[in-house]
């Protein structure tokens, strides 16, 4: 699939394009040429093989070419000599390297030299086609940023004022125009809020009505401005929603006499219309009562009209109204001062909402107030999420201080700019000493230049774990476990630190490694200073046989082997986990017929009902097999008439005999080490067994099995 620097863009065929195409191989210039025209008519190649003429032409037509197509590998001048040629002269002329080299360091370097493509040469027609999209592309982008710059000297030199408003209302560009409007300077202009210009409060009111308006499309209207001078001019404005998020905001003078027929019209389609509750209230009527309601206003409340007019605001007050607000409005209305607050209202279904209400004053033409105009606003989902965000706070905050772990917040410098109470008490500092430290202050491990180099390249809302130190006020310090996180509060990039004290995972560690040790020299002990001398009796006994005949050779080869046995597994439980598991799936039917091999089994009998594979360390589980299958024939009934069987289970699997079986009382201490019933046994036969199990993470219990023997149940998922 082509990409889409190679999908054809928008250039009309009435709109040719002069290609100077570059390449010291005349045959393979003309068939490029021929090949581009063929793709698209309007593309015209002229062909230069020498790079130094195909320069030389460059300059001397001017602009006549609107694309250079180079190739890399040419005598005298490359393909980059061409292109930083051509740029010296025409900056923004698009040059493309055509080029059988596809090598990645000239790639980069042509890229990082500026150039428009590069394209490389290949060995069907295919390659003509892109190499004429993108020379498309190129060429619309230099046409399109002239058009735009065009259009920009348009806005420039226009009759009417235009402003491009950001998001927040604020102008981020002004045309000449603007300035004869205001009489500001036109860097006086930017950067002032489009509100600033009407007077009073009017402008809050208008962004209410209009920017939902414009946010649509389009919204137009009449409005007079304040000037620099304080005159008011009155103009026809037009605000526009752009694709950006932007606002375009047209303004014309209007006569006065335009206005005056139009703009009380205007005006009250605007408030009939306006996406905010507004209400005119008549102070010269007892009780101020309403006289005006528009249409959102009835939807917020529920109340019709004539349910509406001729009753003061108040009875949209219920119980839980906050009688200080309610204070607060009625005292701006009596010094006849405009007054904004928010208030707990109830519409007509006893429904409350949150009702952010502004009231101001108007004014008639000898000063005195002629109405009040209320605006409201329904605000109930913005309190519920502040108080939300409160409750969160709050909670966050107790969790802050109350953590058991010691919390510091520091910069990407390391300063340190918020503590919890923890760190405060471990440190055996006070909150203000310790804002102001920087991390390797306080950490003796942490070097400033490779901390500044890892926070600078760590991920944000990225959580890392690792080990460090903290020092006492007092000097002595202890190991502790850091989670860092970075975070981007209000654009700046803080730390969050939250550091565990480890000191006893450390004693235990190196207790661990002490046992561990000791447990070397035992297996040492046990493998070497005591099986040597047993295979020496063992040796000497089986000389012995040969020269004489005696009942007490039998009961000292049995003992013998028992001691061997008792060496084996004592080696099994002191190596136990020093080798890392190699976990894999293991077929339990072939390894347990395996492992049976491996048994002395008196004439037992072992089935096999299961084909299930469970994920195992292979040596270890015929380390468990093995000695359940020993433990089933060495308790057996004794005339080696006794069968092992091996099932699958709905979580695992299970080993089941048909012996005696185990007390129900001895369940719970068969795996101690020692645990033995049988004079064969070791007693550490089944303490092996529970060991793999919980290495793997797998339950072991024993029960009853179904012919009265022991069951040994496996619990693996």
């Amino acid at each position: 699939m082509d990409s889409l620097r190679d999908t054809p863009r928008s250039l009309s065929e009435s709109s040719p394009i002069d290609v100077l195409h570059v390449d010291d191989d005349p045959e393979f210039s003309a068939l490029v040429a021929a090949a581009l025209e063929r793709e698209r008519e309007q593309i015209t190649v002229h062909t230069e093989t020498d790079p130094r003429v195909a320069v030389d032409r460059v300059r001397r037509d001017d602009p006549t070419f609107d694309c250079v197509v180079c190739d890399y590998d040419m005598p005298d001048l490359d393909g980059l000599d061409v292109l930083a040629s051509v740029r010296d002269e025409y900056p923004e002329l698009p040059v493309i390297l055509f080029s059988g080299i596809a090598r990645e360091e000239i790639v980069d370097e042509a890229l990082d030299a500026g150039v428009t493509d590069y394209l490389q040469k290949g060995d069907d027609t295919t390659q003509y086609r892109l190499l004429a999209n993108r020379i498309e592309n190129a060429v619309e982008r230099v046409r399109a940023s002239r058009d735009s710059d065009r259009g920009l000297a348009a806005i420039e030199n226009a009759t009417d004022a235009v402003c491009i408003l950001g998001d927040n209302g604020v102008i981020e560009y002004a045309n000449a125009a603007c300035t004869e409007l205001f009489g500001y300077e036109r860097a006086e202009l930017l950067g002032r809020h489009w509100e600033a210009f009407y007077p009073d409060d009017d402008g809050q009111a208008v962004s209410d009505s209009v920017l939902p308006e414009a946010r649509e499309g389009q919204s137009s209207g009449q409005s007079s401005l304040v000037r620099k001078d304080g005159d008011l001019v009155d103009v026809e404005h037009t605000l526009t929603d752009a694709a950006d998020g932007s606002l375009v905001w047209t303004l014309s003078r209007v006569s006065r006499s335009d206005e005056f027929e139009t703009q009380l019209s205007r005006r009250e389609r605007a408030i009939d219309e306006a996406p905010i509750g507004v209400v005119l209230t008549d102070p010269s009527q007892a009780d101020n009562p309403i006289v005006y309601a528009n249409d959102e206003f009835t939807d917020l409340t529920g109340y019709s009209r004539d349910e509406a007019i001729g009753r003061n605001c108040r009875f949209l007050q219920g119980e839980a109204t906050d009688e200080a607000a309610v204070a607060e409005l009625r005292a701006a209305i009596n010094e006849r001062e405009p007054v904004t607050t928010e208030l707990l209202n109830y519409r007509k279904d006893g429904t409350e909402f949150w009702n952010r209400v502004r009231v101001a004053p108007i004014f008639d033409d000898d000063g005195a107030v002629d109405l009040f105009v209320g605006f409201q606003d329904d605000v109930t989902t913005r309190k519920c999420y502040e108080n939300l965000l409160r409750s969160s706070t709050a909670r966050l905050e107790a969790l802050f201080e109350n953590s058991p772990d010691l919390i510091a917040i520091h910069d990407v410098n390391g300063n340190i700019q918020e503590v919890n109470q923890r760190m405060c008490e471990e440190l055996g500092y006070s909150e203000t000493e310790l804002i102001g430290k920087t991390v390797w202050d306080l950490d003796p491990t942490s070097d400033p230049d490779r901390a500044r180099s890892f926070w600078a390249d760590l991920p944000r809302n990225e959580p890392h774990r690792f080990e460090g130190e903290l020092k006492r006020r007092d000097g002595t310090t202890f190991p502790i476990e850091v989670h860092l996180i970075r975070l981007n509060v209000d654009g700046e990039d803080l730390f969050v630190a939250m550091d565990r004290d480890i000191s006893e995972q450390k004693e235990r560690e190196t207790e661990l490694v002490t046992q561990n040790e000791r447990l070397d020299r035992f297996a040492s002990v046990v493998s070497h200073d005591l099986r040597n001398p047993l295979q020496v009796a063992m040796g000497r006994l089986e000389l012995l046989q040969d020269d004489c005949d005696s009942d007490h050779i039998d009961d000292i080869d049995r003992a013998l082997d028992r001691m061997d046995d008792l060496i084996s597994d004592l080696l099994v439980l002191a190596h136990h986990g020093d080798d890392a598991m190699e976990v894999e799936p293991v077929g339990l039917a072939d390894l347990a017929r395996a492992c049976w091999q491996n048994v002395v089994t008196d004439g037992a009998t072992l089935t096999v009902e299961t084909d299930a594979v469970v994920d195992a360390d292979r040596d270890q589980l015929q380390q468990l097999l093995e000695n359940l299958f020993r433990n089933s024939v060495e308790h057996g009934s004794g005339d080696g008439d006794v069968t092992v069987t091996i099932r699958e289970t709905p979580d695992g699997f299970s080993v089941e005999d048909d012996g005696p079986g185990i007390p129900e009382d001895d369940r719970d201490t068969v795996f101690e080490a020692g645990y033995t019933t049988s004079p064969e046994g070791t007693g550490f036969g089944l303490n092996i067994v529970s060991q793999v199990a919980a290495a793997h993470g797998w339950e072991v219990r024993v029960s009853e099995g179904t012919d009265g023997g022991a069951r040994f149940e496996l619990r693996v998922d």
